[in-house]
């Protein structure tokens, strides 16, 4: 299944060919057909579920062939074919299906290779309790969970005494264990682990954009039915396991605060688990953040290797659990009377990315636009220390206060908190060796130009054209500027109205929470655009084929220069809105009309592919989704994803108009600057 900017699963869906498969009764035969049945399908995609002493096999291709084989060789005593029917909505709707097929085909292969083999309920608690902290679940949100769980289950209360409390202590421990961590682990487990914690990362993008159709920890408790079965874990197991988890979730002290169910099972074991590292310690979890953003390679300079594992992520947000603190997402700090969120702490990789970007030294004067908590600034100081100094600015004073306190608890003493706005900078301790955005930037905010020593270098994330956005890394050139580097990022803007950038979401009308992200620049009829889903679609292909990992940054960098608007993100779904991404999709914009990127599946002698096209509404429905369409054949014949990657030129001033380009469409204007595109046809 094809992956979305957002590393989304998108919502076309592959055909599952469904069989029903029945094994010998003894479990020593069934184990070693499961085993034999895995090892046979390789690396076809394929899911399944246990019924009884055989499995529902759902497989990408035709497995008759395996099928017949296995009952030849009497490792099976039969199959059927069915018709595979989803739980669409149980797992909260067709965006929280894909992710769910993803997810079942990452887990199935060892699941059921593993049939019939020791722990494998405590592997499961270790997955589904990292699924849980990804998904962003509070401890009595997990408590809920579990509590879900149990209320599919055969109801039980197990028997007071030692051996329930050192089972329940054994549980809260696998709860609170890091499942990467694991010791003498078999081989594929960190890519499973991985699975789970993604599947949790994309549930909670998919709640909070309201694209679920069920209750977030609904969804969850679902998929814990799902992998306790494809685990082989019995309902009574199952049972047991929620109730510990339950337990585990709402106990303090030994005392619990939930009803229980009537005796009817004791409980299984698991103490198993005991003797695994916790990893609730910050030391531990921030080494494990280091460790994953290095194999990323989001961290290479040794120098900021040692930054980030020196500063404690934890410590810039008190009150926020450790284990969020240190997962791969951004957190927010603070929200706008609507919800918004106007202030956040980076995901770590955001933050190792601009890092690398600075390349800060040792004794640099560092002005950083952007305080939040401090940590970005903390990182700076570390960076910077021991001679130099780093002013960090924001514009609310309870983040000024926040930012501050957080830098003093840690002993930072290079750092100085000021309550500014970070487009005009801070003239005071100018010139500075480094400026860094941490917010974004409708256009370059020009006074921190003069700001900037003659051989520094300014990090500034900077939308081009509608939503496609890169963070910049500009050195001087003369009179101009050239980028060192240019990484695809998104972050919270300016404050509305910095630089002329107004930010407005349309709401569309109609079934569905479709929106639509405009801003001042673009020509888009905001007051009737809202209603142009309700009008006749026009579908238009390019010809051009996706294939599994392909790349979208360099199509949408593409679009967003040459089409008159750029880019708008038109996230959200409703009937009959097809998207080329599970999250929603890009739009191009003209007056009342609007064109959003699409795809249809196919099959070729490479494999699969997902042919790009548009789809038109509005009174220039068909132009517009023609003209997108052409444009997308035209990136994929100059430049495609094979193309050289891209630099970029910016002035500002009288000297912006000495910036030429061989390809006049690679020339942004802006109100304050001229950005060049600099980017070779292949050849």
């Amino acid at each position: 299944m094809n992956s979305d900017d957002e590393d989304l699963p998108t919502t076309t869906e592959t055909y599952w060919r469904h069989a029903g498969v029945t094994f010998a009764a003894a479990p020593g035969k069934s184990a070693q057909a499961a085993r034999t049945l895995a090892a046979a399908l390789g690396e076809q995609r394929f899911h399944f579920l246990r019924k009884g002493t055989g499995i529902r096999l759902r497989t990408e291709h035709c497995a008759a062939a395996l099928l017949d084989r296995l009952v030849f060789d009497q490792l099976a005593t039969g199959w059927v074919r069915g018709i595979y029917e989803p739980e669409t909505e149980a797992f909260g709707g067709s965006d929280g299906m894909a992710v769910a097929h993803t997810l079942f085909c990452a887990d199935s292969p060892a699941a059921l290779a593993q049939t019939g083999t020791p722990d494998t309920k405590e592997r499961c608690i270790l997955l589904m309790s990292t699924m849980f902290r990804h998904a962003g679940l509070d401890p009595f949100e997990v408590g809920d969970v579990w509590a879900k769980l149990g209320a599919l289950r055969p109801g039980l209360t197990p028997d007071s005494g030692t051996e329930r409390d050192r089972a329940v202590a054994a549980m809260r421990k696998l709860m609170h264990t890091d499942a990467a961590r694991r010791p003498e682990a078999e081989p594929g487990w960190t890519a499973r682990v991985a699975a789970f914690a993604k599947a949790g990362h994309h549930l909670k993008f998919l709640a909070t954009s309201g694209r679920l159709t069920r209750g977030l920890r609904a969804v969850l408790a679902h998929h814990a039915v799902f992998a306790f079965n494809r685990a082989g874990v019995s309902p009574v197991h199952q049972a047991a396991t929620a109730w510990l988890g339950r337990h585990a979730a709402f106990t303090v002290g030994g005392v619990t605060d939930v009803s229980t169910h009537p005796i009817t099972h004791p409980t299984p074991n698991v103490s198993r688990g005991a003797d695994m590292t916790p990893t609730t310690d910050p030391a531990e979890l921030n080494e494990a953040l280091v460790n994953r953003l290095i194999g990323s390679g989001h961290l290479r300079s040794p120098e900021i290797v040692a930054a980030v594992r020196a500063t404690p992520r934890h410590r810039f947000l008190p009150g926020v659990n450790p284990q969020t603190a240190y997962t791969e997402d951004a957190v927010a700090i603070k929200h706008e009377e609507s919800g918004d969120m106007i202030s956040c702490i980076s995901a770590p990789s955001i933050v190792a990315t601009q890092l690398e970007q600075l390349g800060a030294e040792p004794g640099h004067r560092i002005l950083e636009a952007g305080a939040a908590t401090g940590y970005n600034a903390a990182l700076l100081g570390h960076l910077a220390a021991p001679t130099g100094h780093v002013w960090t600015l924001d514009v609310d004073t309870d983040l000024v206060d926040g930012a501050r306190k957080n830098l003093a608890d840690i002993g930072v003493s290079n750092v100085t908190v000021v309550q500014s706005d970070g487009a005009a900078g801070l003239t005071d301790h100018a010139p500075y060796d480094r400026i860094h955005f941490t917010v974004g930037a409708g256009d370059v905010p020009t006074p921190i130009l003069d700001q900037l020593a003659p051989h520094g270098r300014l990090v500034l994330p900077m939308r081009i054209r509608g939503s496609i956005s890169r963070s910049f890394a500009f050195e001087r050139d003369g009179d101009t500027w050239t980028t060192v580097s240019c990484e695809m990022a998104t972050f919270i803007p300016l404050r509305r109205g910095v630089c002329g950038d107004i930010y407005t979401l349309v709401e569309m009308e109609g079934q569905g929470n479709v929106r639509l992200e405009t801003f001042s620049e673009q020509d888009v009829d905001r007051d009737a655009i809202c209603t142009v889903l309700d009008q006749p679609p026009t579908k238009v292909y390019s010809g051009v084929r996706f294939r599994q990992g392909d790349p979208w940054e360099w199509l949408y960098l593409y679009l967003a220069a040459v089409l008159p608007n750029g880019l708008s993100r038109m996230p959200g779904s409703r009937p009959g809105f097809t998207p080329h991404f599970a999250w929603g999709s890009m739009a191009a914009l003209q007056g009342e009309s609007l064109a959003y990127l699409t795809v249809r599946e196919g099959e070729d002698d490479q494999g699969r592919f997902w042919e790009i096209g548009a789809i038109g509404h509005g009174p220039r429905a068909t132009d517009l989704a023609e003209h997108v369409a052409h444009e997308i054949a035209e990136w994929d014949r100059g430049w495609g994803n094979t193309a050289p990657v891209p630099s970029f030129r910016m002035a500002t001033g009288t000297t912006r108009n000495r910036l030429t380009a061989t390809e006049p469409r690679f020339i942004v204007d802006k109100p304050n600057s001229r950005l060049v595109i600099d980017w070779p046809r292949r050849r």
